[in-house]
Order: C-alpha cells, then structure tokens, then sequence
C-alpha cells in the first residue's frame, strides 16, 4: 500500500531505539521508506552520549531529537544498582509523556533496549499506537514487555516467535530486520574480504585479520576495527584499516566476502545482499543469541559459521578460499522495511 493518509499533509511518527547500530539502522530503514511515502515530521528519543547522538544529526538532522539519561539493567535483575536505573527511568517517563503531548504522533515505533519501554510505556498510556520491532532470534526482555500492548510485533526470524507470551501471538508478524540502505557501491580490487567485529570492535576479529592479511598477500582485506586501536604496527600492505564504515551497504555491494560477528543486523544485510561470509559469534551476548543468529545464516548456504573457540587461522584461510572460488551473486532482496511500513499504514489508516 502506498499510503495516502497523512495527518494535515504530515505523518508524525514518534521513535526510540539506539545505543548500538543494531537498533538504531533498522529504525533509519523503516522512518525513511514511511518518509518515500510522503511527508514525514520524526521525533527521535535518544540516549545521552551514544551511537545516536552522533549520526542522527549528519543523516537526518531534520528529525527532532530528545536526549534522556537512562542506562540498562544491571545482570542479575536484582543487583542493587538497578533500583538507581530504575528510578531514573521512571523520571524520564514523565518528561517522555510531556513531549508526546505536545508532538501528538500518529504511532510510536521502537527497536528496544531500555530507551524503548519508557518511550512506549508513555505512549500507551497516552492512547498512541506502538509498533515495536525485534532483531534478534531471541526477543530482549524490553521487547517482550512491550508486546504485551503494541499494536503489531514486528520480527526477524520464524524462531523468534515462540520466545513471546501466547496471548500475543496473533499480533506477531514476520518480516525479516529492516536494512539501511542508500544507492552506492565501492571500487575495490578483486578479491576484497571485509572483516568486522560490531559497531563496537573487537579485539579478537582484529588480531585475526592481522594474522590472514599476512598469510594470504594476493587477498585485500579491509578491517572495520570499531574504534579500537591495534595494538601491532607492523600491518601488512594488503590490509586497509578503517575506524567506521558508515556506508555499510556500498561495501556489502562490492566485496567478494566477508567475516563478521553474528550480530542480528549484520546476519539480515549479509542475507540481504547475498555476501558470502564466515560469522563467528560473540560469545558474550545476552543468552547467546548470536550462535542462534550464525546457525540462522548457516541454513541459508551463504556461508559458515564457527565458534570463536574453534577458530584458527588456517580453518578460516580454507574457507574464504573456498568462498572467493566460488564467488558471488550479487543481487539484492526485497528490504522488509518495505513490509513493515505497509503494515502500519494499513493499521493507523482504518
């Protein structure tokens, strides 16, 4: 449906989810195909000092923007520290409500994380639909909460579904994670791998791409190190170093490869754009979603997944040879934010 209700000529959407790239692009995808549709007037809810202070205002600096004070939940639920984050929540809930007077928005859309529930919540409260969207095989507790009262529950994968209370189900679609996407492509020699280790770095996807630059000097790498700093100097001719990718999408679009973690996001824009890859999980996500997310890409044929305690460099030089020799279909599948945005308009439109 291509949406021909706009209120006053104007769709006002409220919107919380960031901290990591993980929540705050699939949002980006979903706001600006609602905005392909007709005008659009976004209130974002940030939180103070992260990810989405700094790139909302060079993508979109027409979008309003509301900084809040807020932080996660302390593991275990119960660790004293929480009964600060909490209250702190509960205090930013009233200012919340106050903005979203004033703004009035035809619907509120969140992709979880802490900022996302008190967003929510308020919104509830204030009788404004909420949308809420989840990246992951297995939902964050935010998320599931959140379900209880959103118009619709938008999910990545089938196996995300059964991690919901029954009494939702029913408002449960699956459409795949929203992918940011921009016209572009890169000139790079062939063949290019791309390693990543997370809009946050990792030391470990670093170290290794030192060690196969090495090993393999006919093969271009390129290392999207998160801001983390190699602790080597001695960095091989053939590996390009860079802090951030921004323009994630014109890379996808050029490389013969790629190793990645298993972060949601990053399994969705491999699928996507068909990039063949070895992901090797962080061991360290919240209840080891990422091995679900890697065995998710696995079934897909598109490449393979290994633990990071099986990882050694001569396993992944063997399979990115075997990746680059069987080379790659370049073409791209539809973007489920296309689905999602089709969706709420259908639902705020009756």
């Amino acid at each position: 449906m291509e949406g021909n209700i706009w209120f006053d000529s104007v769709l006002r959407i409220s919107a919380a989810g960031g901290v990591t790239g993980g929540h705050l692009y699939p949002n980006l995808a979903v706001l600006e195909e609602l905005a392909r549709r007709g005008q659009t007037d976004v209130m974002y809810f940030c939180v103070s000092g992260k990810l989405e202070e700094k790139i909302l205002p060079v993508l979109h600096p027409e979008y309003k923007r509301v900084s809040l004070k807020v932080q996660g939940l302390a593991r275990p639920i119960y660790h004293p520290v929480n009964v600060t984050r909490i209250l702190r929540i509960l205090l930013n809930e009233s200012r919340i409500r106050a903005t979203l007077k004033s703004f009035k928005p035809a619907f509120t859309y969140v992709s979880g994380g802490y900022v996302s529930y008190p967003v929510a919540l308020a919104s509830k409260r204030l009788g404004i639909p909420v949308f809420v969207q989840e990246q992951n095989t297995i939902p964050g507790k935010s998320n599931v909460a959140i379900s209880r009262f959103a118009e619709r529950i938008f999910v990545a994968f089938e196996e995300s579904v059964a991690y919901f209370p029954s009494e939702v189900k029913n408002r449960i679609v699956v459409t795949g994670n929203p992918v940011w996407s921009r016209e572009g492509k890169v000139e790079l020699p062939h063949p290019t791998v791309l390693i990543i280790g997370g809009s946050g770095g990792s030391n470990f996807m670093n170290t290794l791409a030192l060690e196969l630059a090495k090993r393999m000097p006919n093969v271009n790498f390129i290392l999207s190190t998160g801001g983390k700093k190699l602790d080597r100097m001695d960095i091989p001719e053939n590996l390009e170093i860079k802090s951030y990718i921004e323009n994630m999408f014109a890379y996808w679009r050029s490389v013969d490869c790629a190793i990645t973690r298993a972060g949601a996001t990053t399994i969705s824009e491999l699928i996507h754009f068909n990039v063949p890859a070895i992901v090797i999980p962080w061991e360290g996500a919240t209840e080891g979603h990422q091995v679900v997310n890697g065995e998710i890409f696995e079934k897909t044929g598109l490449g393979k997944m290994i633990r990071e305690s099986e990882v050694s460099a001569d396993t992944v030089e063997q399979e990115i040879r075997r990746l680059i020799s069987k080379g790659r279909n370049f073409s791209e599948s539809e973007n489920p934010a296309k689905k999602i945005a089709d969706e709420i308009l259908a639902i705020i439109s009756r």
